[in-house]
């Protein structure tokens, strides 16, 4: 037998047992009152065992009764669970707003304990703005059936997020109660706005493709061209018609790279394998690889970078983001100028600075530097050299990739120096 058939069985007994000592003694006390001949067994057997009966379907009462309760109080557990484990803040609220119970979601959405909760007003969870067009019951819309709306919430720090609302009225108990479903979106606000991000830099990227490489082919197919169709070309216009066809291929080259480069980003496909790396060997990779570019500017190409300085990074991405910063300065210095590239240990950075004498730049100019879609396009150089603004946005993620950073100093008409700001080691 089971405990609950054993305890049964003992409740019913007990309810029996109780049933005939009650007659019993009711009936003692009848006995008191008549004469002792006059009591027969029948007086006191039937009785007894009707008590016995009586007692008998009580006690069933009762032990059915206790039973539903245990099991009310079971779904009732099982319910206010399932209610808890819901990702979506539920409310239950009075006509006048007043928050009468939540779950476990709804208060923790909001920064509030769930005592703190149900001393609140739905008015207290709004801007204030919008606080006061909240009327003072629940209009009819509202009371019709289901509602949605989307809105931004007030948290218990004042801070405000996104979400998604769903309402409906009922009646419970007689009374007008309304049941909110309030799901959190600030994540789906961020992914929307990523993807917009996405989409955007992605149609850009067809811009560019569409007509910065068509340009250079379009260059590089026009002198070459000429070179073989015009034999009288002398030595000097042939020289330069080259330096065209070697600028254009330099430019379509590069430009390819960074998309390249901009598309394993997106797509997590990047390889990152940093190791210790001679700074000085990597900055002369680099003066070499646009040595021509600033040649054709008659820019110098200054490093002060200790022969003994290590840095810890990726030698690709260290060289793509020197090239691009370096290019981007040569593009924006006047000729005869400077470009300097300096070092300095702060504290557990390396700082490595490129710094030119050239145009500069507004604040405005920096802070949307280094957004993919802030800006149509870029400004041009001092010899009216275009560009694309990718190459720079490619060196933000790769110093990211590093635990890095790229900060930017500049004053309009002095020139700009970008700091690229790496950790000294891989911890």
């Amino acid at each position: 037998m089971t405990s609950t058939t054993i305890k049964s069985a003992i409740i019913l007994s007990a309810g029996f047992l109780v049933g005939v000592i009650g007659i019993f003694l009711i009936s003692i006390s009848y006995w008191n009152l008549e004469p002792i001949k006059s009591i027969g067994h029948n007086s006191i057997v039937f009785p007894a065992l009707l008590g016995g009966l009586a007692g008998l379907a009580i006690a069933f009462l009762l032990m059915k009764t206790s039973r539903q309760n245990k099991e009310l109080k079971a779904n009732e557990l099982k319910l206010r669970t399932l209610i808890d484990l819901s990702l979506d803040g539920i409310y239950l609220e009075n006509e006048q707003g007043d928050i009468l119970d939540c779950n476990t979601a709804g208060h923790e959405m909001f920064g509030y304990s769930r005592e703190e909760m149900l001393r609140l007003n739905i008015r207290d969870l709004v801007p204030p703005e919008f606080s006061q067009q909240i009327p003072e019951t629940i209009p009819d819309e509202m009371a019709t059936g289901d509602f949605y709306l989307e809105r931004e919430n007030r948290k218990k720090d004042g801070s405000l997020f996104p979400t998604e609302i769903n309402t409906k009225f009922v009646e419970l108990n007689g009374k007008k109660r309304l049941i909110a479903y309030v799901r959190d979106n600030t994540k789906q606000k961020k992914s929307e706005a990523a993807l917009k991000e996405v989409i955007a830099t992605k149609n850009k990227l067809f811009s560019i493709i569409g007509h910065d490489l068509k340009g250079s082919l379009a260059t590089i197919k026009g002198f070459s061209d000429l070179l073989l169709v015009d034999s009288s070309l002398s030595s000097d216009d042939t020289r330069n018609y080259l330096q065209y066809i070697q600028g254009a291929a330099t430019q379509a080259n590069t430009l390819l790279e960074n998309l390249l480069n901009w598309a394993l980003i997106q797509t997590d496909r990047v390889r990152f394998s940093p190791i210790q790396l001679s700074l000085k060997s990597i900055v002369a990779a680099v003066f070499s690889q646009i040595g021509d570019q600033a040649n054709s500017k008659k820019i110098d190409l200054i490093c002060n970078i200790d022969a003994n300085s290590m840095v810890w990074a990726d030698e690709a991405m260290l060289r793509t983001i020197l090239r691009n910063l370096l290019a981007n300065a040569i593009k924006y210095s006047y000729p005869d100028g400077q470009i300097k590239i300096e070092e300095e240990m702060q504290e557990n950075k390396h700082v490595i600075s490129i710094v030119d004498q050239g145009m500069g730049m507004t604040s405005d100019t920096i802070e949307n530097l280094f957004k993919s879609c802030s800006r149509p396009k870029t400004i041009p150089g001092t010899n009216n050299e275009i560009g694309t603004g990718l190459g720079l946005i490619i060196c933000k993620e790769f110093a990211e990739k590093h635990n890095g950073s790229i900060r930017v100093d500049s004053t309009p008409g002095k020139g700009t120096t970008f700091h690229i700001e790496l950790p000294i080691s891989q911890n």
